[in-house]
């Protein structure tokens, strides 16, 4: 179950960076990715 809201957050997060041209909110995007793909990669998920 929690990779499958980390799959889905992160299609959301990915969407709203593309979408968003506010640089605050791409910088907070951008973090958020980068915690759950260093998260994903930690526990040696693909």
């Amino acid at each position: 179950m929690d990779k499958f809201l980390r799959e889905e957050n992160l299609k959301l997060y990915r969407r709203l960076l593309a979408e968003t041209h506010d640089e605050e909110r791409r910088r907070v995007l951008v973090q958020l990715i980068a915690n759950l793909t260093r998260e994903q990669s930690g526990r040696g998920e693909t």
